[in-house]
């Protein structure tokens, strides 16, 4: 199966936690990655490169921009690096946030305080879509790339197995057989 990766951007304040934390055991469960960086603890890195490096390797962005989270700079510029790095980003926004800057116009799913479960539900649905629509593509490509080598193989043999290139080869075969022939009867000069 192919691995489908989020990159989970959101606040560290303790009334998100608990949402971000359901939101990834229950993608898990899916089959969906997610990386949380404080999950993650790598000793003697810089924050910057461990969440830089999981933003590049991801296959989408998945924003939590709660009233937490909408003020946080960590989330801003994770949202920023991953618009640069042309990751789709997938933004939940708290009832009463106001969505600001370049993505203000997308679509985003809201998310209700009281009732998070409607919210994270319909998020992995659409997760679970996507990564189907990954595997789909990945399938297609590896099936194209079978083809080509398949074809390629099969040129390969039907140009050695030919019944013109089976007589040219006995047709060699005889002649230098009868030039060794020919050689070994030609008298030698002392």
């Amino acid at each position: 199966m192919t691995r489908y990766n989020v990159f989970v951007s959101h606040s560290m304040t303790q009334e998100d936690l608990g949402i971000i934390y359901q939101t990834k055991r229950d993608a898990e469960c899916r089959g969906i990655t997610c990386y949380v960086a404080e999950r993650d603890p790598q000793f003697g890195k810089a924050l910057s490169g461990k969440i830089e490096n999981a933003i590049r390797s991801c296959d989408c962005c998945l924003v939590f921009l709660t009233h937490g989270g909408s003020s946080s700079a960590y989330v801003n510029q994770e949202i920023g690096f991953a618009k640069a790095c042309g990751k789709l980003i997938i933004k939940v926004v708290e009832n009463g946030v106001q969505v600001k800057g370049f993505d203000m116009d997308n679509e985003y799913l809201p998310l209700d305080r009281q009732n998070p479960a409607a919210a994270i539900f319909s998020l992995n649905d659409y997760l679970s879509a996507r990564r189907d629509q990954k595997e789909k593509e990945t399938q297609q490509r590896n099936a194209a790339g079978l083809f080509v080598v398949g074809a390629i193989a099969f040129h390969n043999w039907k140009s050695n197995s030919s019944p013109n290139s089976r007589i040219k080869e006995r047709t060699k075969s005889r002649e230098g057989t009868r030039q060794s022939f020919a050689r070994s009867e030609t008298p030698k000069s002392r």
